[in-house]
C-alpha cells in the first residue's frame, strides 16, 4: 500500500526500502526513474524524507496533543453555508456539536456571529491550543502560534492570500465556539458541553480582531489532560495540507491502539466519521489514495483496505507509551 513506485523494489514497503537501501539510494532511484513525471518524482521524494522521520526516535519537543473527541470526529472541511448554524458530525454513537459564537465589531458596535472554524488551519491551531494546554491553561497565539509553525516547516505569511490572516480567521472562530459532546448508551444520552476559554484576549488590527491569547476553561483543561491523544509533530507537518489525512491520522492515532481485535467497517459507516459528502464511493476512492501518506508517517498502522471498506487491526500507537508519560510531567 505504501511502496514507492520504483520496478526494483516494488514489492518492500517505503520504510524496508528505506533500512534496506538507505535514504540517499532510495532518493537516487525516484530521481532517476524515467517513468515518473517531474512532479511525481517530487512527491516520491517527500514522502521518503517523511517516511524516515516517523523511523527517528521521537523526542518530547516532537509531540502534539489532540482532544480524543476531535479525533474521533473533526471540524468542517470547508467553510459552511451559515456562520449561525452549529455542525454535527457523528462517529456511532458519539456526536460533536459545534456551536458558532459572536462577537461585537468594532467597526459598527453590533454583536455578530464569527462561524465555526474550518479547515486544515483551524485544525492546526486547535492541535497547537490543545498541545499548550497540556502544560497550562494560559494559551498564547502570535508569536508562540509562529513558532510553532516554522517548527512545523509550515509557512508564515502575511498579506490577503497570506497564512496569517487566515490563521487569525479560524483562531477567532475557534475561541468562540462551543463544543457539545454527546454519548448515546443504554441507559440513555451524555452530553458534555464545553467552552474551550474562559477568558480571550483579541488584538485588533487593520483585518479584524483575532484570538492573541486564551485561558482555558477548569472544565476543558482537565477533560483534555485526561483525554488527549499523542501524535508526531512531524506527521502533522506532513499531513498539514490535507484536512481528510489530518482526520485520518488522528482517528487511526486514537482507534487503532484501543482495539482487542480486528474491525471491519463499511464504506457508509466512515461516511458519517468523515463527515463526507455525496456517495460513499467517493469516500473510499479519496481514503484510498490518502492511506499510503498516513502509513507513510504512521508506520506501525494496520490497515487494509477490504471488501467494501477498511480492515482495522491492533497496532501499536504512533508515540510510545515511556514517551508520552515523560511528556506529561
Amino acid at each position: 500500500m505504501s511502496t514507492l513506485q520504483v520496478p526494483q523494489t516494488s514489492a518492500l514497503s517505503i520504510h524496508e526500502q528505506i533500512e534496506m537501501f538507505g535514504l540517499e539510494a532510495c532518493r537516487d532511484l525516484v530521481m532517476t526513474n524515467n517513468t515518473l513525471k517531474p512532479a511525481e518524482r517530487k512527491k516520491q521524494v517527500r514522502r521518503l524524507e517523511a517516511a524516515q522521520q516517523a523511523m527517528l526516535d521521537l523526542g518530547i519537543d516532537d509531540i502534539s496533543y489532540l482532544h480524543a473527541g476531535l479525533c474521533q470526529t473533526g471540524l468542517p472541511h470547508s467553510k459552511p453555508d451559515s456562520d449561525n448554524e452549529p455542525w454535527q458530525r457523528s462517529n456511532g454513537k458519539f456526536h460533536l456539536i459545534v456551536e458558532p459564537g459572536a462577537l461585537v465589531d468594532p467597526a459598527t458596535g453590533k454583536a455578530k456571529m464569527v462561524g465555526v472554524p474550518y479547515g486544515a488551519k483551524a485544525r492546526l491551531i486547535f492541535l497547537h491550543i490543545n498541545s499548550e494546554g497540556m502544560k497550562s491553561k494560559h494559551v498564547y497565539l502570535g508569536k508562540s502560534m509562529s513558532a510553532w509553525m516554522r517548527r512545523l516547516g509550515l509557512d508564515v505569511t502575511g498579506g490577503k492570500t497570506g497564512s496569517i490572516p487566515q490563521f487569525k480567521e479560524q483562531s477567532k472562530r475557534l475561541g468562540r465556539a462551543r463544543f457539545s459532546f454527546q454519548f448515546e448508551s443504554e441507559n440513555g444520552i451524555g452530553i458534555s458541553d464545553t467552552q474551550i476559554a474562559d477568558k480571550l484576549h483579541l488584538w485588533v488590527s487593520d483585518d479584524g480582531p483575532w484570538l492573541e491569547e486564551i485561558e482555558l476553561t477548569d472544565k476543558f483543561f482537565d477533560h483534555l489532560r485526561e483525554h488527549a491523544v499523542p501524535l508526531s509533530d512531524h506527521a502533522i507537518s506532513y499531513l498539514s495540507s490535507s484536512c481528510l489525512k489530518l482526520d485520518l491520522y488522528a482517528w487511526l492515532a486514537w482507534r487503532l491502539p484501543k482495539l482487542g481485535k480486528p474491525l471491519r467497517l463499511s464504506w457508509d459507516q466512515l461516511k458519517d466519521t468523515f463527515s463526507a459528502q455525496g456517495e460513499p464511493g467517493r469516500l473510499a476512492e479519496r481514503l484510498k489514495l490518502a492511506l499510503p501518506e498516513v502509513k507513510d508517517v504512521y508506520r506501525d498502522m494496520n490497515v487494509e483496505i477490504a471488501r467494501g471498506g477498511l480492515l482495522l487491526k491492533p497496532s501499536k500507537p504512533p508515540i510510545p507509551k515511556t514517551l508520552i508519560a515523560v511528556s506529561k510531567k
